[in-house]
């Protein structure tokens, strides 16, 4: 597994912590179809734990998850659908 790669069960929990909506936009994803999302970068010195960890929708990981935009989602604010307290509003 590589640093960048979050294990299933860290998938399940961010899944169920987030009540399966996409931490971006708030569509409701499902545990094998969401995308687990590095909130903190690893190039930035974020890790694979649940802390760093939200699940995006397709779209939502398509737009910011893979094009070098890590500025607009390096911290929890910039996920309007999870909060900086780590839960889904």
């Amino acid at each position: 597994m590589s640093l960048k790669e979050f294990t299933q069960d860290i998938k399940d929990k961010a899944y169920v912590r987030q009540k399966g909506a996409c931490a971006h936009c708030g569509q409701r994803v499902e545990v094998d179809s969401g995308f687990p999302h590095l909130k903190k970068p690893a190039e930035l010195g974020g890790d694979t734990s649940l802390s760093n960890c939200v699940l995006l929708c397709q779209k939502c990981h398509l737009l910011y998850g893979h094009i070098s935009r890590w500025d607009k989602f390096v911290i929890t604010q910039d996920y309007p659908y999870f909060s900086a307290d780590g839960l889904p509003h």
